[in-house]
């Protein structure tokens, strides 16, 4: 859980580094989704630290539910929901004009399905505060919710990879195709990595595991908005693969220096004009990191 809070910041860092021109509702939706995942990896603090140092050895504590676990499930439900529907708005716009509510019409009830047993979910937490209610409650309407997200990651991933590959089978440029293949390979992973979580959970759930429905819905929070920054901060990537240039990590530092002087002799022409035969000298010192690779020195001599 704390690898992933990490990989959250420097992901947002990233994005504000290297994306700055994108569309004003894009960046407010990625800093929106940056505060609220602290807010809810902040709740998920405090119930830790409720629990496993203010309340350790006393088990009377265990048999009330403290505020801040429906409280990160609140604003779990809220980022689940942005980030969904984020990529719902794409598909709306990569999808024919004939076919966009058709594709898009079972996502967004699989999303607001979901975001409603969630909110609910967490609103009876907050007013039934005893253990063993609040399981009932996890059990009843926490299983549906978990199986709508399930089936809207499932219709975002499908609905990415068809439409990718369509694109993919009507380009006649190989490193168009290698650039579709591997559009499809990161909506797999995401889609693979959400699905592992969220299944885990919701057979802990039914088989009433409450420890591990923590643990895994702990987990599950924050792979949203990393999901979300990783599609975003890709492109940097694609974009170099599809020009077919790559930067060679060793190399820190390019100068290029040219000769001042012109070198050679004069000599006079049947018309009287002066020439001079010059070779104009360019030296490009390439400067590696040392523990990478060794210094290498390019000179190139250019006549003129």
């Amino acid at each position: 859980m704390k690898v992933i809070r990490y990989c959250d910041s420097p992901g947002t860092y990233a994005y504000y580094m290297h994306y700055a021109e994108d569309a004003l509702a894009i960046r407010f939706l990625v800093a929106g989704i940056w505060i609220l995942d602290t807010l809810r990896f902040s709740f998920v603090c405090h119930f830790l630290y409720y629990y496993l140092i203010t309340n350790y050895g006393i088990p009377m504590s265990l048999l009330y539910l403290i505020w801040s676990l429906p409280a990160s499930v609140l604003v779990h439900a809220t980022v689940a929901t942005a980030v969904q529907c984020f990529f719902a708005h794409q598909i709306y716009y990569l999808c024919r004009p004939q076919v966009r509510w058709w594709v898009t019409a079972p996502i967004m009830l699989s999303v607001l399905a979901a975001t409603g047993l969630g909110v609910a979910a967490a609103i009876l937490e907050f007013l039934n505060t005893e253990t063993s209610l609040s399981m009932q409650i996890s059990f009843h309407i926490g299983t549906p919710a978990l199986a709508a997200y399930m089936l809207a990651e499932i219709l975002i991933t499908v609905s990415l990879c068809t439409l990718v590959y369509d694109s993919g089978s009507r380009s006649a440029y190989p490193r168009t195709k290698r650039l579709l293949n591997t559009l499809i390979v990161y909506a797999v992973n995401r889609c693979f990595l959400i699905l592992l979580v969220t299944m885990g959970e919701l057979a802990a759930n039914v088989n009433h595991q409450d420890g591990w429905v923590i643990t895994l819905d702990f987990i599950g929070q924050g792979l949203y908005p990393n999901s979300l920054l990783a599609s975003l901060n890709a492109r940097q990537y694609l974009r170099t693969q599809a020009s077919g240039t790559m930067s060679d990590p060793r190399i820190s530092a390019v100068n290029f220096t040219r000769s001042s002087k012109l070198q050679g002799d004069a000599e006079n022409s049947q018309d009287g004009t002066v020439r001079f035969q010059a070779k104009d000298e360019a030296v490009i010192n390439i400067t590696a990191d040392p523990s990478l690779g060794k210094i290498t020195a390019l000179r190139v001599g250019v006549e003129v």
